[in-house]
């Protein structure tokens, strides 16, 4: 029986307490990943993920558009202040934004891994699974939800 892939934790970083909820609640039912960790303001997930002995963080879903730090700033931020050590995690950014230029910006930052448009899904999920489950900095996957980045 093949293992199935899974995500130890994630992050999602979203200013929309209710987004929040319901991609707890996604996540929760796809079964890929074990531990989810929310943060609605964006500098209180950069202080986080700077703290020394905190978990390993697998995967971080990042909106956009959002107060005091967007999404941008806030991978800015955290590659400047945590470079090599924050390089594993792979981020996947989330939006209503169909901006091309928004795609265009994420496409600089090598840990974005995915762009998605808001509501992610279970079938999202998956595939984000498939892609770092066991596969972590490998960044052949052929999955086409993966290939969604499209930037």
């Amino acid at each position: 029986m093949e293992n199935p892939k899974k995500i130890n934790t994630a992050i999602i970083i979203d200013d929309n307490e209710i987004d929040q909820v319901l991609y707890k609640r996604i996540i929760k039912r796809s079964k890929k990943i074990d531990k989810v960790i929310g943060y609605t303001d964006a500098h209180k997930a950069l202080e986080f993920l700077k703290c020394d002995g905190r978990e390993k963080i697998d995967v971080i879903f990042l909106d956009i558009n959002m107060p005091r730090m967007d999404g941008f700033e806030f991978l800015a931020a955290i590659t400047d202040q945590l470079g090599e050590e924050f390089s594993s995690a792979v981020v996947v950014m989330i939006t209503t934004s169909l901006a091309k230029e928004d795609k265009e910006r994420a496409s600089q930052f090598d840990i974005v891994k995915a762009y998605l448009n808001k509501p992610i899904t279970i079938g999202d999920i998956e595939a984000i699974a498939e892609q770092i489950g066991f596969t972590a900095g490998d960044d052949s996957s052929d999955d086409p939800q993966i290939k969604r980045k499209a930037f």
